[in-house]
């Protein structure tokens, strides 16, 4: 009885999963944290690039109330991801990309060709803050990004990871 009750288990298991569907543990993406935003119609993107491979993780999102300049009081941003206006972007492109004028541009560069695309579709952004150090006349503090639980899918590929440590850079405060 058991062997015939693992037997409809296996069976049900391997015709449950999608031969087309490429399922990773996570994404690995070593590269400097880059940032810009367009405070017309509040639009911040947090981006990276490696040129050595001409490939780029990007985060963009919506807000009234953050700032790249500023710090929250309580040193804590969520944002959750969505595939409309919060957004998660994995590309390949067939040639080096300048993040400037990609990401941060009105209008991208044209000749550029996007050879693989992934977009995130749920997860969670976390902006964290803590001091570095204190003076009289500042406060540094360092902007620390985390992807939580997050899911980017694409042509025949699925990634799902539980934590990605986007990146850090410093925020400078005048007190």
């Amino acid at each position: 009885m058991n062997k015939v009750f693992g037997l409809i288990i296996s069976a049900l298991l391997i015709a449950g999963c999608s031969e087309g569907d490429i399922i990773e543990n996570e994404i690995n993406f070593s590269a400097s944290l880059e940032k810009c935003s367009n405070l017309n119609d509040n639009t911040f993107v947090f981006y990276k690039i490696d040129n050595t491979i001409n490939q780029a993780l990007s985060v963009g999102f919506t807000s009234t109330t953050f700032r790249l300049d500023t710090v929250p009081e309580d040193l804590l941003v969520t944002i959750i991801l969505n595939e409309t206006t919060n957004t998660l972007f994995y590309r390949q492109f067939d040639s080096a990309i300048n993040g400037a004028d990609y990401f941060c541009a009105s209008v991208p560069p044209s000749g550029i060709t996007v050879t693989q695309e992934l977009t995130g579709t749920d997860g969670v952004i976390e902006i964290t803050y803590t001091v570095d150090s204190t003076t009289d006349t500042e406060t540094i503090y360092t902007r620390t990004i985390v992807l939580k639980n997050i899911t980017i899918i694409g042509e025949d590929k699925v990634i799902r990871q539980e934590v990605l440590d986007f990146g850090t850079d410093q925020v400078t405060i005048t007190n």
